[in-house]
């Protein structure tokens, strides 16, 4: 019986002391579960927030200097009293867009005649519209002489033979592919610019649109000026050619005939073309003219 009995205590001793070490362990687990539970719950620091950057100021780019000749004629108003003259330089559509700028930087008011249809119609209006000179479309007529060689006023001219509708179309197709145009002059047209009938077709489509006309005057016989003044279409006379021939003491010859025009009569008209001779000469003559005349644009001499 004393043996069963110490069995009995060493038994309970060992179930006592594992009963107690199960609830040691059990303490334990749940001191760290409630703490993991407890980082979990913490929330994150958050970072401080930046403070926004103030935009940087920039600098201006500084401007290209103008051509200091060019500047000064720019900065120098002519005084009203002087006789005006008005240049045009005729052709511009089939130049390349560099001797186009080259013409229209020139500091001082002038107009431009563009074809229509050419390569570079529009570029080149667009040029000169952007360089402050004055658009005209440059109106392809028939010439004495067509079609023989060099007589050739280009697409969709307006012709001696075709019908009063024809003309007409061929005039609004002509001024709508000329961007930023005020008004006209007839290229070529030695042959249409005596008719009074055919001119008559074409002045009603620009009086209709509010248009000018310069009368390029390249048959001595025309009355293209006459029927514009009959129709109210506001207009001019050439008076000069600068560049018939193009070598600089002629062009200087007719300049300064022009140059006379002006002083004698108030305003005068002179037409160049966009030769690079001509440009070339114009570089020289215009600084030369600024005490002589005032420079204006064709529609300014239309009446």
């Amino acid at each position: 019986m004393a043996k069963a009995k110490g069995k009995r205590t060493s038994t309970l001793a060992l179930a006592g002391w594992a009963l107690l070490m199960l609830a040691l362990g059990l303490g334990t687990g749940l001191l760290l579960g409630q703490q993991g539970c407890g980082r979990r719950e913490t929330p994150a620091k958050q970072a401080p927030k930046p403070e926004p950057k103030k935009p940087e100021k920039k600098q201006a780019e500084p401007k290209a200097k103008p051509n200091a000749e060019a500047a000064k004629l720019q900065r120098e108003e002519p005084p009203s009293s002087l006789p005006r003259l008005a240049l045009v330089i005729d052709d511009l559509g089939y130049i390349q867009p560099e001797l186009v700028t080259r013409l229209c930087s020139l500091p001082v008011p002038f107009s431009v005649a563009v074809l229509p249809y050419q390569e570079h119609t529009r570029e080149s209006a667009e040029i000169a519209h952007r360089l402050g000179k004055e658009v005209m479309l440059h109106l392809p007529m028939e010439p004495i002489g067509y079609p023989g060689p060099g007589h050739d006023p280009g697409p969709n001219a307006i012709l001696f033979n075709l019908p009063e509708a024809e003309v007409r179309r061929r005039v609004r197709l002509a001024l709508d592919d000329v961007p930023h145009r005020v008004g006209a002059n007839n290229h070529m047209g030695s042959r249409i610019t005596p008719d009074r009938t055919r001119m008559g077709w074409v002045l009603q489509e620009f009086k209709a649109r509010k248009y000018f006309f310069v009368d390029s005057r390249t048959e001595k016989d025309s009355v293209a000026f006459d029927v514009a003044e009959q129709l109210g279409v506001p207009s001019v006379q050439r008076r000069v050619f600068l560049d018939d021939d193009k070598a600089f003491p002629e062009m200087e010859k007719q300049w300064e005939r022009a140059m006379k025009l002006a002083e004698k009569e108030g305003s005068v008209l002179i037409i160049g073309h966009i030769y690079p001779e001509t440009v070339a000469a114009l570089e020289k003559l215009v600084p030369r003219a600024k005490n002589q005349v005032r420079f204006v644009r064709a529609g300014e001499l239309v009446r």
